[in-house]
């Protein structure tokens, strides 16, 4: 797996970069990491599911990762990773139309100051996924744009590739 391209949305790379640069240098050689190859198999069940999974166990191998975890403000939530709360990550290899969730998800933690940023891992080309309605960099591009006026959250935007 590697990163394709990245979206730092209301400068969000530089805020995570000020406030835990480890952090970010962590989730980039996780993503960047050879070792770290994503099976692409075509299996009965939720393709992108398994993705996500694949994905967090490789930031789990690692120290102080955890998964699953609720946001304060909605406990029938949950980030797919969590190493600093103020931080938060998102993996959306599914369908497009998942990421609102995770923007609602983001803009009511960050209105009540619980987080200063968010960090999504999309696709960067979804046809090297398999499918083009699988969730990109791009397609999370336009959303964020289209609401970008109510959407206040800074958010770093991570594309992979397998």
């Amino acid at each position: 797996m590697k990163i394709g391209d990245e979206f730092d949305y209301r400068n969000a790379k530089a805020i995570i970069q000020k406030d835990n640069p480890q952090l970010l240098k962590e989730v980039y050689s996780i993503l960047n990491n050879p070792k770290n190859k994503l099976k692409l198999e075509q299996k009965k069940g939720k393709k992108q599911r398994r993705l996500s999974e694949q994905i967090k166990e490789f930031f789990l191998k690692n120290k102080d990762w955890e998964k699953e975890f609720p946001p304060k403000s909605l406990p029938n939530m949950a980030y797919d990773l969590l190493k600093d709360k103020r931080f938060p990550i998102e993996i959306e290899i599914g369908h497009m139309r998942l990421v609102y969730a995770d923007f609602f998800e983001y803009l009511l933690e960050y209105s009540k100051d619980f987080i200063k940023a968010g960090i999504m891992i999309v696709c960067n080309d979804p046809l090297k996924f398999g499918k083009k309605w699988q969730n990109s960099l791009e397609s999370t591009r336009r959303k964020i744009e289209s609401i970008k006026e109510t959407f206040l959250v800074p958010v770093l935007v991570i594309g992979v590739d397998p």
